[in-house]
Parts: structure tokens; sequence; C-alpha cells
């Protein structure tokens, strides 16, 4: 029998993105806006890239964290992680917070600082969104 000391909380959302968290990424890879990204795709002629690109959504805009980047392309290895976050139903802005946060209490190693590690970050990402998934609404 299920007793406050043995049952889990279970969350109703995805844990909350603090505003500092956009100000580092913001410091350390660039925050352009979803408008700029349109163009630089659009410069590359690429202009499908905006479909594939990690969006995040603060207040009323929306920006495209630069970890995605490399060399003015998109990174692969972000995509396929952006890709296996969307077959888990990961909300981008969940995503990208967990893509520069530590992957353990203690640990220095972040995903976008392991991106040769595609299987371990796969699986971190899939232990996270078990720990984390918020509980669909009963009725």
């Amino acid at each position: 029998m299920p007793t406050v000391s043995n049952v889990r909380a279970e969350p109703r959302y995805w844990p909350a993105v603090a505003e500092r968290l956009w100000d580092s990424l913001r410091e350390e890879f660039t925050l352009p806006t979803a408008a700029e990204m349109e163009a630089h795709f659009r410069s590359l002629g690429e202009p499908e890239g905006m479909g594939r690109a990690v969006r995040v959504f603060i207040g009323e805009e929306t920006f495209c964290p630069g970890f995605q980047l490399k060399d003015g392309v998109l990174h692969e290895p972000v995509l396929r992680l952006l890709d296996h976050a969307m077959a888990l139903k990961v909300p981008h802005n969940v995503f990208a917070a967990w893509m520069v946060s530590p992957l353990s209490a203690g640990a220095c190693s972040r995903p976008v600082d392991m991106l040769d590690s595609m299987t371990l970050l796969q699986s971190s990402l899939a232990a996270f969104v078990d720990r984390h998934r918020p509980v669909a609404k009963r009725r």
C-alpha cells in the first residue's frame, strides 16, 4: 500500500526554467531572436533551417540558443538530440535548459559539452524525462 514515504510526488508541469539560465545561455552561446535566425538561414540559402531549430519562448518573444550552431550551420548532434526530445514530448524550453545543465548533481558535464557521446546523452535525456514528465490530467 502506498504511503507518504514510498510514493514519489507526481509533478503536474515540467520544471520551470529560471530566468538566470536564459541570461547565462545568452552570455555563453548567444540567444538570437527567431527573426534573426530566420534571416541567417535565408542568407545561407536554407530557409527550412528554422523548422529544425531549437526555439525557446521567453516572455512574448521567441529565441534560438546559439549552442545549436557550429560554424554558422545547425549542428547535427544537437538536432538528433532535439528529435529525441520531441519524440519524448519534451518542450523546447525544457530541452534547452537540459542541454546547458549538469547531467547530475555535483557533475560538471553538460550535454552541450558532450555532443560526441550521443548514446549517453540520449539515455540521460530519457532518464530526465522519466524523472520530470508531468502527470496527465485525470478526469
